[in-house]
């Protein structure tokens, strides 16, 4: 039964990553300009909304950045776009997850590569410590955060030993007050000729939304600077 479970986790592990590099390969999902055009592509059908959903969750599996993606739902769906982005958001965020906590040895390596690609002043090491001592109130934090990707946060938290009551809560409370801003803002930028005045207010509602989390990054307890 080991030696099955161990093939059965080797075939998962290679389907993700053909699946990812197929998505990379034959539809070049990281060009912003391309990924619009594939969204643009399913139609203006009556199941546009729910195609949208489904792409954009498995976009997101696959670390392809929410921003982009709240782009793409303001430009196709105007203010309706924050609820469908949330949505591709707690779906994404829960199947991978759901895989970090079912592959977890596996994931974590990946999700190591992935992170340090970049130069990082926040270790792994020290967020999974700090998830494990301040539990929902850092998952809600670090969620807030601009530095760490939306897609790695997910598996970072399946690898680590958060509740996943308290990582859905945390990305919802996140996920729908950031990206409601996010949408916010694009609707008002994009028709700027329509209303300035609208479209300044949106952007000093982004920048006081951002304001704020920074100086909670400075201020909070939770901060790397502890």
């Amino acid at each position: 039964m080991k030696v099955e479970s161990r093939y059965i986790k080797l075939g998962i592990i290679a389907l993700f990553i053909g699946i990812f590099s197929y998505l990379i390969l034959d539809y070049d999902i990281f060009n912003k300009a391309n990924l619009l055009n594939i969204l643009a592509s399913m139609g203006s059908s009556s199941s546009f909304e729910m195609y949208f959903v489904i792409a954009a969750t498995i976009l997101l599996v696959f670390f392809v950045p929410i921003s982009w993606l709240s782009l793409a739902t303001t430009i196709f769906f105007g203010l309706k776009g924050a609820w469908l982005i949330t949505l591709a958001g707690l779906l994404s965020g829960t199947i991978s997850f759901g895989i970090a906590r079912v592959f977890k040895e596996d994931v974590s390596r990946l999700v190591e590569k992935i992170y340090y690609r970049k130069k990082r002043k926040l270790s792994l090491e020290e967020i999974y410590t700090k998830i494990k001592s301040y539990g929902f109130g850092y998952v809600v934090f670090i969620r807030s955060m601009p530095f760490i990707p939306f897609s790695i946060l997910n598996y970072i938290f399946g690898i680590s030993i958060i509740s996943f009551k308290s990582f859905f809560i945390a990305t919802l409370l996140s996920v729908s007050i950031g990206q409601s801003i996010n949408v916010y803002f694009f609707y008002k930028a994009l028709r700027i000729g329509q209303g300035p005045l609208d479209t300044i207010i949106a952007a000093a509602i982004k920048v006081l939304y951002f304001l704020v989390i920074i100086l909670w990054q400075r201020k909070s307890k939770y901060s790397a600077k502890e």
